[in-house]
């Protein structure tokens, strides 16, 4: 049989590799060790000059000097990049494994032509004005420093992968650093209008966009300029995919994979086999695109204009068609999406649902239904079917009982019509997506509490959604239900689960039964509030919801500082948590006699 084509690539380079001089092979390696150095303080330093163009406002003698430094970096790594072209045995093979450099290093010879090539400029030669030509070099030099940053993080993600042991912990370490660095970023003067955040409510702020749960301690339309904006977005695109999903993604698009890098990713997109799992992150990356495209084309047309920010209504619609899939819950307005003029709006809301339905079921059961429509698959699989029937139990469950708990007239609305439509997309929005179109703190006791219920099952496993997940649940109940029933097996759809997912279910709930209880008795130490509304937080924060009663502004420090790393646990997934800060030990080889302890 055939080897396989990366591996085969990867033979064919080391044989290469040893069939050249030993002394070529280290002065090749020292060069191109420098040049990667190089390269990587030339990233920082441009990374540096960014920040200061559009996170500070600068008189026009700096911003002119920053941009020359720019240019300067630019020049370089384009110099670096054909010197190492020249350098090397087989060029085509170079630019083959390098094209996305080779791409940046066109455009960025184009536009220092256009700018420095006086009549000799391309631009020129097609009757453009090479001062006219400023917008489009600064939009090349803005992509290729986003370009070089993408590129060498992931260079340096496949190397952490590679060696990290455990993967939950490298998908905790990754979401830790996007919190970090969102931080940052909103602290930045140009993000934020006024007087600016404070560091917690950054800190805050970047840990609800980045884990895509949708609190809030300030208005979000009013308090970030379009940058902050488009800091928010994001954060949220990349806190819903799973950044360790968006590096390894482009990484293995461009170069093949180790089997450790493929048994990590593994363990992230939920693909039970891995010589699929770069398929499935293609259809990830596929799905997530075109689900999002379709939703802002529906929304560009039919948003009202309180929901326009500043940025325009293409900007908007594609903020919350991202917020809808990822199941963030931010929106571009005060009210949510109670704001005025979307009450009766059934198109905005309808597609609004549509797309945190499809967010929240998880990539493997939209692939696996995709499939299945195609009629390439005859039958979705066990995990499709659990997922999506107790998917539509919960919808139907939860509209009819906000229906039956919230008393006629109440906050759902006046009439049957809106009452069914409120209640719909609420028991929508409540399964981590956190959006509202009412008022959450007018809503009766009773059907706050089944909210909250909700809230804690949550969507389901390798989606944008948080919770202890749907098939939690189910397992959880069935296991229950054989007990009750004396069956010594948990049957369901014709197929016997095994005792891994139950042991993964039971120690779910337990884990997340456990931080609520811990964080709630704290949120009530610190804070003088209902005890309900502060129960209502802490679920909301660890299923990354999103939902409020309206006190998360007014929380002190320490509240918000917890929920923020409720959150953070809540979309890395509390047994991946727990799996990332414990050491792995290995079973003993000797086996111990077996004794019952009596439980009842």
């Amino acid at each position: 049989m055939a080897e396989p084509r990366p591996f085969r690539s990867l033979t064919r380079l080391h044989l290469r590799d040893l069939a050249r001089p030993r002394a070529g092979r280290g002065l090749r390696a020292a060069f191109d060790g420098a040049v990667a150095v190089t390269l990587r303080l030339l990233a920082l330093f441009a990374v540096g000059t960014l920040v200061l163009e559009h996170g500070f406002e600068l008189e026009p003698e700096l911003a002119g000097f920053v941009r020359l430094l720019l240019e300067a970096v630019l020049g370089t790594f384009v110099g670096l990049g054909i010197l190492r072209l020249l350098t090397r045995d087989d060029r085509r093979a170079f630019l083959l494994s390098h094209r996305v450099d080779a791409l940046v290093w066109v455009v960025v010879l184009l536009g220092f032509l256009g700018r420095r090539g006086g009549l000799a400029s391309p631009v020129v030669l097609f009757g453009l004005d090479p001062d006219d030509f400023a917008g489009v070099w600064l939009v090349a030099t803005q992509a290729f420093i986003v370009v070089s940053l993408i590129l060498g993080t992931l260079r340096d993600s496949r190397r952490f992968v590679g060696r990290v042991v455990q993967p939950h912990f490298v998908i905790l370490a990754s979401f830790v650093l996007l919190i970090g660095v969102g931080t940052g970023l909103l602290l930045l003067p140009r993000a934020t209008t006024g007087g600016g955040l404070t560091p917690v409510d950054a800190l805050f702020t970047s840990a609800s966009a980045a884990s895509v749960t949708g609190l809030t301690v300030v208005d979000t339309r009013t308090a970030f300029t379009p940058l902050g904006h488009a800091i928010l977005l994001v954060l949220i695109q990349a806190g819903g995919l799973g950044i360790m999903t968006l590096t390894t993604f482009f990484a293995f698009a461009f170069a093949g994979g180790t089997l450790r890098q493929y048994a990590s990713l593994q363990s992230l997109v939920g693909d039970q086999s891995l010589g699929r799992i770069r398929a499935t992150l293609a259809q990830i990356a596929l799905v997530t695109l075109c689900f999002e495209a379709a939703g802002a084309a529906i929304l560009y047309r039919h948003l009202p204009d309180s929901l326009v920010p500043e940025a325009g209504r293409l900007f908007s619609a594609v903020f919350h068609s991202v917020s809808a899939f990822c199941n963030a819950g931010f929106a571009l307005h005060g009210m949510n999406l109670a704001a005025p003029g979307l009450g009766e709006n059934a198109v905005v809301q309808s597609t609004i649902m549509v797309l945190v339905v499809a967010g929240g079921l998880g990539f493997p059961v939209l692939a696996a239904i995709g499939g299945y429509l195609a009629r390439r698959r005859r039958r979705a699989g066990l995990h499709v079917e659990v997922v999506l029937t107790v998917t539509a139990l919960l919808l139907v469950l939860g509209t009819a009982g906000l229906l039956l708990l919230d008393p006629a007239g109440g906050a759902l609305g006046e009439t049957w019509k809106d009452r069914f439509l409120s209640a719909l997309f609420h028991s929508v929005s409540a399964r981590t997506a956190g959006f509202n179109t009412v008022d959450v703190a007018g809503l009766a006791p009773a059907a706050l509490f089944l909210i909250l219920l909700l809230m804690w099952i949550g969507g389901s496993p390798a989606s944008t959604a948080g919770g202890v997940k749907t098939t939690t649940v189910a397992v959880a109940l069935l296991t229950v239900l054989s007990i009750a029933g004396g069956k010594e097996r948990v049957e369901l759809f014709r197929h016997r689960l095994g005792d891994a997912s139950i042991q993964r279910a039971f120690a779910t709930v337990i884990i997340s039964v456990s931080l609520l209880s811990v964080s709630i008795l704290a949120l009530l130490a610190f804070e003088e509030k209902p005890a309900l509304g502060l129960a209502f937080e802490a679920v909301s924060a660890l299923s990354t919801v999103g939902l409020s009663t309206g006190i998360t502004p007014s929380l002190g420090t320490p509240a918000k500082l917890l929920l923020s790393g409720l959150m953070l646990a809540g979309r890395v997934g509390l047994l991946g948590c727990v799996l990332a800060v414990t050491p792995r030990r290995r079973d003993a080889r000797h086996e111990y006699a077996r004794e019952d302890v009596l439980v009842t």
